[in-house]
């Protein structure tokens, strides 16, 4: 199967080319910058350079391809572009362009599911794009990933400092999932007929028990510092106020995400806790976790 894969240089982008190309898929990948694909060249047949907010650039990007798979999305990653500018707009002009050029199925990376989120702008431009996607008559599959392991090397980076600051009592319970793991799905979604497909790791874990798993693969004693979660509820409150949309709408949902539960149906196989031993090993020396590339496009 020939497959544009959208947001391809980011974290997830990379593992769904990584499971397209060891498959035998066709694999054609999408990026503003060619030279961000060097890590995955080998799994890359063919490059298309392009933004995808720009609807025109998009232009054949599309042509000959079978399906699309896309992981764009703000997440993790600020700039002067809003989520409505990327996680509605740059997927609906992906979803544009592969109707026009006859594209048999769309796969959409979206994110989980959690009333304490839905509120949040980024989700709920999601939301709005899922919503297109339903309207659209393509065949497609929406995923709601939990969040990525990547997402919380910030724990890592902070034990490696020494100690890990935690919001509230360290209670509140996800269950983050494997980048290697939703990829898979990605890649199932191709030939499935389901059209919503919820996703998360294998263990639940508390805030609390993922910083304890930092310091283990780092084999030093916990330090870990109890912030109260008022605090991060007012903050957020005034970075609303204070702040445009492309700044607080990308700081406000995994702020949200540290002091709610975030619970997704356990589909991964792969742990938390050997994720970090294999990031400790792979540069046991340095004194900061350096996290994958969040960025989705």
């Amino acid at each position: 199967m020939r497959v544009l894969v959208a947001g391809s240089t980011g974290y997830l982008g990379r593992h769904i080319v990584q499971a397209l190309h060891e498959r035998g898929h066709h694999v054609r990948a999408l990026a503003r910058n060619p030279a961000r694909l060097e890590p995955i060249r080998d799994a890359v047949d063919e490059a298309f350079t392009a933004d995808a907010t720009d609807r025109e650039g998009l232009a054949g990007s599309c042509d000959g391809i079978d399906a699309v798979v896309s992981a764009v999305g703000l997440v993790g990653k600020s700039g002067a572009q809003t989520c409505w500018d990327v996680d509605y707009g740059a997927n609906a002009n992906l979803l544009a362009e592969a109707v026009r050029a006859g594209a048999g199925k769309f796969v959409y990376t979206s994110v989980v599911r959690a009333p304490a989120l839905e509120k949040l702008q980024l989700v709920r431009a999601k939301r709005a794009f899922e919503e297109h996607l339903r309207s659209s008559g393509l065949a497609h599959t929406i995923l709601f990933p939990n969040g990525y392991f990547s997402d919380f090397d910030a724990y890592l980076n902070m034990a490696h400092k020494g100690r890990v600051y935690l919001f509230g009592d360290g209670t509140f319970r996800i269950n983050p999932i494997a980048g290697a793991d939703v990829a898979t799905a990605a890649v199932d979604a191709l030939t499935s007929d389901a059209d919503e497909v919820e996703l998360g790791g294998p263990e639940v874990l508390t805030h609390e028990q993922i910083a304890q798993q930092a310091f283990r693969a780092l084999g030093v004693a916990p330090r870990i510092t109890h912030v109260p979660a008022g605090l991060l509820t007012s903050a957020l409150a005034l970075m609303r106020l204070l702040t445009p949309l492309r700044v607080h709408g990308v700081i406000e949902f995994p702020l949200t995400v540290l002091t709610h539960d975030v619970i997704s149906p356990t589909t991964g196989q792969r742990h938390l806790a050997e994720h970090y031993r294999e990031a400790a090993a792979a540069d046991p020396a340095s004194d900061q976790v350096t996290p994958a590339d969040g960025s989705a496009q």
